[in-house]
């Protein structure tokens, strides 16, 4: 019986605590609500530099306090951190909601547009590959490699000496080239010019050498014809790599942002 009645009692004051909760609950603007998500914080840049923002929620806590609960999701894990902030600071906050526009439908597909990190994962998995990419990720770093492939989110790249994995998390920006095959139909004759420059290297280097006679003084014509030969192959060999090449650096690369810290350094802090 007494149990009983000490149950009520907590369940009262729990229910008092949230309802009492509730209702100081500090309202920023009617433009977000008693709750900031995820698209109002992008849209209002309300908490511009709390990393994997999730939501928010400001709580007033007397004599002109406030508590802010940040709902973060940190390496897929989800976290809650609190700010505290005075009058002053939330005004602040006020003010700059009110000073831009309601959050319509039509705003958030325009503000998503330029958003590539949101889909960061489809646009490396649909990278062709392999192909020369650069990079940068992990706070400023660079890296300038053959990307081989994509797996469970983490890229495998052959850098000059190594093959380094870097997590999609990490990364910042990449640069890539969307597609190949523009300048296919001039492979023919690029292996023709490489062939035929591998024959003007044999007969330069065959020009330079003395005639080289046989036991019944007859020059020997077959050691020449076997110097052109191997130029020829050698610039075949040879014309697939200086094809792609020089392809590669014909066809014009793209530059996208894949973290959303980098996109509000781009947009924001210029």
């Amino acid at each position: 019986m007494l149990f009983s009645q000490v149950q009520k009692v907590f369940y009262f004051l729990f229910f008092f605590r949230f309802i009492y909760s509730q209702t100081n609950v500090a309202i920023v603007s009617e433009k977000v609500g008693t709750e900031i998500d995820i698209h109002e914080n992008r849209f209002y840049r309300i908490f511009p530099d709390e990393k994997g923002f999730l939501s928010a929620q400001i709580v007033d806590i007397g004599n002109g306090k406030f508590r802010i609960t940040i709902v973060k999701q940190i390496q897929g894990m989800e976290t809650t951190v609190r700010r505290y902030i005075d009058q002053s600071e939330f005004q602040k906050i006020q003010n700059k909601v009110d000073h831009l526009p309601d959050f319509t439908k039509e705003r958030k597909i325009e503000m998503y547009e330029g958003m590539d990190f949101i889909r960061a994962e489809k646009i490396i998995n649909d990278i062709p590959k392999p192909q020369f990419i650069v990079i940068k990720h992990s706070d400023n770093k660079k890296l300038r490699g053959t990307l081989l492939k994509v797996e469970d989110n983490i890229l495998y790249v052959q850098g000059p000496s190594i093959i380094e994995k870097i997590s999609l998390s990490d990364l910042d920006r990449i640069s890539y080239r969307d597609s190949f095959g523009k300048y296919d139909k001039y492979k023919n004759y690029f292996f023709v010019g490489t062939g035929l420059l591998g024959f003007i290297g044999a007969y330069s280097y065959n020009s330079q050498r003395a005639v080289i006679y046989n036991d019944y003084n007859i020059p020997r014509n077959d050691i020449a014809f076997y110097r052109y030969l191997n130029g020829i192959i050698l610039g075949l060999i040879f014309s697939s790599e200086v094809f792609d090449a020089v392809s590669t650096l014909l066809t014009s690369s793209e530059t996208i942002i894949l973290s959303e810290a980098e996109y509000n350094e781009e947009n924001y802090n210029q």
